[in-house]
This record gives C-alpha cells, sequence and structure tokens, in this order.
C-alpha cells in the first residue's frame, strides 16, 4: 500500500478540523457547532451556540463569529472583527457558554 505524500495529509487534517461540525458540549451537553478557525498563524478552537443570534442585539461579553458556507469550500467559521462586521451577511453566533449548575448542598 502506498502512502500519501505528507503534505497531503497535513492538507487534509487542516481541512477537517476547519470543517464545522455539530458536537454536544461535554459539559453540559447542548448542541454546538465546533470548528478551527482558518487562521494560519493563531488558529482557535471554537465552540459556539448552533442556533444563530440577532445581529442587532447581540450578547453582552461574548466572542461572536461569522458561519460562512461556501460552494466549494463548505462551512467555515470566521471571527467577526469590527470591519467583517460592517458588511457581514452571513449567520452570526455566539460563543457557548454553559448554563450554571445549581450548586450541591453540604452532604453532611
Amino acid at each position: 500500500m502506498t502512502r500519501l505524500p505528507a503534505h497531503v495529509v497535513a492538507e487534509r487534517a487542516a481541512r477537517a478540523a476547519e470543517t464545522v461540525r455539530r458536537q454536544p458540549c461535554p459539559r453540559c451537553g447542548a448542541d454546538t457547532l465546533v470548528a478551527r478557525t482558518a487562521d494560519r498563524v493563531a488558529a482557535v478552537d471554537v465552540r459556539a451556540d448552533s442556533e444563530p443570534i440577532d445581529p442587532a442585539h447581540p450578547p453582552a461579553g461574548r466572542l461572536l463569529w461569522c458561519l460562512v458556507d461556501r460552494e466549494h469550500t463548505g462551512a467555515r467559521i470566521r471571527w467577526r472583527d469590527q470591519w467583517h462586521a460592517q458588511v457581514c451577511t452571513h449567520p452570526i453566533l455566539a460563543d457557548h457558554v454553559c448554563p450554571p449548575q445549581p450548586v450541591q448542598e453540604t452532604l453532611l
């Protein structure tokens, strides 16, 4: 069996990491979207809520991302910076924050 060249394997791995996947949150079990940003210098692993938000009323204190879906590259999560936000027509996602867990009472 012949092996694929290293650069092909690396490209496929990077593409797979950048592809948006649905995964339950490991802490709270909520439905989330997971991907790695496409930046080659400082890529970030993103876990965002799967439901888009209203860009006119973004939640305070949360990072915002664009869900960019293109024909040839598929769905990607992109940082919503100040320049992109002005012309953005993509669905807007907020980073996932687990709901607060009830405090366990003292067992003693």
